[in-house]
């Protein structure tokens, strides 16, 4: 088992067992502080503050002078902002300041002790060119891997190692804290942060000019090794990939976004080997997953070995896509998760899948109190893919799953529940739920559980 173990530079990957990733850290201390800030709300106005309470670097002012023209690229201008303000121990602010435009940038990479702020009126748009975007030693799919930077980065690789080991071959890996991403959501329709990830649909099928693949094309927000991190109040559409990827974090707070995504691929919020993560009022709108919790695929998973744990997802409202899913990424092990008072018009309102070769597993969920309206109202699948048996270690397993308080009218099926011969989902439990529509179409193998007043009745052994 190997131990990620954040340090004030870099984080150094060692040999040290250890029983988790952070163990120095409380869990769910929620909300975090995030970032201190630059500035201050009087009157809607934003007054500097201080030197010695916060440092505020507008973009649109000198040294930086960047341009909300949507045609002139920023990148350098915002970049220097983020290195002026971010990592000072009073904190500091990088302020697109309202009614400033639209702000053309390519990849940036944030520091600690920032606020990132972008205010009514203002927006950063990504670049329309593939090469704005430099490859990076990331995790991308949940698969070590050079790639394409996001649009806002935070930890990166700063040394390979001298001898590749394929699952993770970053020698020193740069750590962040106290970060703050934010908007004002103000009006409905008011973009914060656009992708613009259509073009790489356009530029890189099947592959980018520099011959990589259309699989390393950049999420939006990759944010990797973040101790202390906060995404709100934006309105984000248009990703190349995932929406929102917080990855290697610890106290992740994610509250009052709004996600559009139509892309292929194109999840919304995925918290992949995070802990203690808060997702609580957003509304999203995609074409896959509108939250899905991950924690590393197949080999590469399971040799970083880092969870996903101590989770809450709740009143968020999922208008579109196929809702809340756990995995398939489920190699590190994903638990403690509590999914509570969402509103649902989605693909189903368990979703939880994973496959052989991913190894794993999931548990120590609830699931309560939500009315949806979707196609399938409970699916669990360790077959998401047909594979040929492999060795336990890669055998995923799912277990201790409460289901409780749940009014679901389904379009298609009930429930779905498929575990392997040799590995049966385990101890589902599920009580007070009513399922209405289509309420005869069930289908369950390898899965046991128990049920009390639930009308229909579930087909678990």
């Amino acid at each position: 088992m190997y131990s990620f173990t954040f340090v004030t530079v870099f984080v150094v990957l060692s040999t040290v067992v250890a029983d988790a990733p952070f163990p120095s850290l409380t869990h769910m201390v929620q909300p975090i502080s995030g970032a201190l800030r630059g500035s201050k709300a009087s009157h809607n106005e934003f007054m500097e503050l201080p030197l010695n309470e916060g440092r505020l670097c507008d973009v649109t002012k000198s040294p930086y002078n960047a341009v909300g023209d949507n045609k002139t690229m920023n990148t350098n201008a915002i970049q220097q902002a983020i290195d002026d303000c971010g990592n000072l121990a009073s904190g500091g602010t990088v302020l697109l300041p309202r009614g400033a435009g639209s702000f053309r940038s390519g990849s940036l990479w944030l520091a600690s002790n920032l606020t990132f702020r972008i205010e009514e009126g203002a927006s950063l748009s990504g670049s329309e060119n593939w090469s704005s975007y430099p490859m990076t030693y990331t995790r991308s799919g949940c698969v070590m891997m050079e790639a394409h930077a996001s649009l806002l980065n935070a930890g990166r690789c700063l040394q390979m190692k001298s001898e590749r080991v394929g699952w993770d071959d970053c020698l020193e890996w740069s750590t962040l804290e106290n970060i703050v991403i934010e908007g004002e959501q103000q009006n409905d329709g008011v973009i914060s942060i656009d992708g613009n990830g259509d073009m790489w649909w356009q530029q890189c099928t099947p592959t980018c000019p520099d011959g990589t693949d259309i699989s390393q094309r950049p999420t939006l927000l990759g944010l990797l090794w973040v101790n202390g991190l906060t995404i709100q109040n934006l309105h984000m559409r248009n990703p190349p990939g995932w929406t929102v990827h917080p990855c290697f974090s610890n106290n992740v707070r994610i509250t009052g976004n709004t996600i559009v995504s139509y892309a292929h691929g194109g999840d919304g919020i995925d918290p992949d080997s995070c802990w203690n993560v808060y997702i609580q009022n957003n509304t999203i709108t995609t074409r896959d997953d509108c939250i899905a919790l991950k924690s590393g695929k197949d080999w590469s998973g399971r040799m970083v070995n880092i969870s996903t744990e101590n989770v809450v997802i709740e009143q968020n409202t999922l208008l579109a896509g196929h809702g809340i899913a756990f995995g398939s990424e489920t190699s590190g092990w994903i638990r403690d998760v509590v999914v509570r008072d969402n509103a649902l018009q989605v693909e189903a309102v368990v979703r939880m899948k994973s496959m052989r070769g991913r190894g794993g597993g999931v548990e120590r969920v609830m699931f309560d109190n939500m009315n949806s309206k979707v196609n399938q109202a409970i699916q669990m699948t360790l077959a998401y893919k047909n594979v040929k048996k492999t060795n336990a270690s890669a055998t995923p397993i799912f277990r201790n799953i409460k289901i409780q308080n749940l009014h679901i009218f389904t379009n298609e099926s009930t429930m779905e529940c498929q575990g392997l011969d040799d590995s049966v989902i385990q101890n589902v439990t599920v009580s007070n739920v009513s399922i209405l529509g289509v309420t005869n179409s069930q289908q369950c193998n390898y899965c046991e559980g128990s049920q009390r007043n639930t009308t229909p009745s579930l087909c678990m052994s």
